[in-house]
């Protein structure tokens, strides 16, 4: 039996991790920054022709991402958490998204869950405006996508966000319920209507024979003729068809 010395460290906890999140986005704005200005000074920025035979300069070059804001010292400009009520100096919910809970009250599987724009939307019925044109925008931190290499950062948004704008946009909780199974009735309904039209064009190819001869135009066998009286004569088909006629 091993000793309590060699038992599993323990997972780290909230806060740890918040600390670590930032730590590695510090580093990597701090690099950025350094790439950019190093390129700043290797190549001059080039000259924009507008016309005319001005030469205007061009524009600046493209900011360096800016690390995180430095943690509000002073226990007065602290804002509260809304989960515990303790005023705390910086979390990294309050400098991603500007939700303000601390790092001891962070729930990564409930209303401080990270999820994607495809899920956020499908999930609370929004639109590309109400997440990004209806004031103010959602915040939103941006991820390599762990799917397709060579594809755009992924962006995750909030959960507590999310739900809050949702309200705004269907009013109430159970108006958003409401739509949802509304939505989810038409989906059924329609793809009910497909399976009929997809067993009615299978059972069309099954017995296509038949639909084949009952649209084959009929030919006549008639029997033999009878005289009916001087000139008139008449036959019969098989079909019930019966034909009268003269011999001239």
């Amino acid at each position: 039996m091993g000793s309590d010395s060699e038992a599993e460290p323990a997972a780290p906890s909230a806060a740890q991790r918040a600390r670590a999140e930032r730590s590695r986005l510090r580093a990597r704005a701090l690099r950025d920054a350094r790439l950019v200005a190093r390129a700043t000074r290797a190549a001059p920025a080039p000259a924009a022709d507008c016309g005319g035979g001005f030469v205007p300069e061009a524009a600046a070059a493209e900011r360096a991402p800016r690390a995180p804001p430095a943690p509000l010292v002073h226990c007065s400009v602290q804002p509260a958490c809304l989960a515990c009520g303790a005023r705390f100096p910086q979390s990294f919910l309050l400098d991603t998204f500007g939700h303000c809970v601390c790092d001891a009250c962070r729930d990564d599987d409930g209303a401080h869950a990270l999820l994607p724009r495809t899920q956020a939307k499908s999930e609370f019925l929004l639109q590309d405006c109400d997440l990004d044109a209806r004031p103010p925008p959602l915040r939103a931190l941006a991820r390599p996508n762990p799917h397709r290499e060579r594809a755009p950062p992924m962006r995750l948004y909030l959960r507590a966000q999310l739900e809050e704008r949702a309200r705004e946009v269907w009013g109430s909780p159970a108006a958003l319920e409401a739509e949802r199974a509304a939505r989810a009735e038409r989906r059924e309904r329609a793809e009910r209507k497909a399976a009929t039209r997809r067993l009615r064009a299978l059972r069309m190819d099954v017995r296509s024979s038949l639909f084949a001869s009952a649209r084959a135009p009929h030919e006549h066998a008639f029997g033999p003729e009878t005289h009916v009286r001087a000139d008139e004569y008449r036959r019969e088909c098989a079909c019930g068809h019966v034909e009268t006629y003269e011999k001239m």
